[in-house]
């Protein structure tokens, strides 16, 4: 894909959840802030909407109700991803105690993470049946992977704006160094 095109499809995706409930949102939202800085201007929802309405080839009909549909659970994905991501850290924190790190304390960050990781699949599953009312398997299926692709690239730039390659053990990042 087109850098481009991928620019365009991950800034429509950040902002497809909003386009719905816009006139109830302040204009400078930290997603619009987001969005600006893929896209290097900020550009017209429905410009960014028409890009995936295009891209999955989608009706009118289809279009509305895939903006509906993502509206309902981007507030409930974003807070599992803050609680996740708040969560990892806070691990990483424990675990660097090194010996001095309390076993039932990470035992309970394990087995919170797990019921994160629960709930966001159960929020995929909801999602993709009430998207499976209107679009074929195939657009879910290119959906899905859109959304993907956008989480990563979001992920990535807050790596970067945050001034590090990935958490250690993810792909394209530095591992955890050897203990000295």
């Amino acid at each position: 894909m087109r850098t481009r095109d991928w620019r365009v499809l991950t800034g429509a995706l950040l902002m497809l959840g909003t386009t719905t409930a816009g006139a109830q949102a302040p204009a400078d939202t930290q997603r619009d802030r987001v969005s600006e800085r893929v896209m290097g201007a900020r550009p017209s929802m429905d410009r960014l909407a028409e890009a995936v309405k295009r891209r999955l080839g989608l009706n009118e009909e289809q279009a509305r109700r895939l903006r509906d549909a993502t509206a309902r659970y981007a507030n409930e994905r974003q807070q599992l991803f803050r609680r996740e991501r708040a969560l990892r850290r806070e691990m990483r924190d424990e675990l660097a105690r090194g010996s001095a790190a309390q076993q039932e304390r990470v035992g309970r960050m394990l087995d919170s993470l797990l019921g994160i990781q629960r709930s966001r699949m159960e929020l995929v599953s909801a999602e993709q049946r009430d998207l499976a009312r209107f679009l074929t398997p195939i657009q879910r299926a290119e959906f899905l992977a859109m959304q993907e692709r956008a989480f990563r690239a979001a992920q990535q730039m807050r790596m970067q704006r945050e001034g590090r390659a990935g958490e250690p053990g993810e792909r394209g990042s530095p591992r955890r160094p050897p203990a000295p």
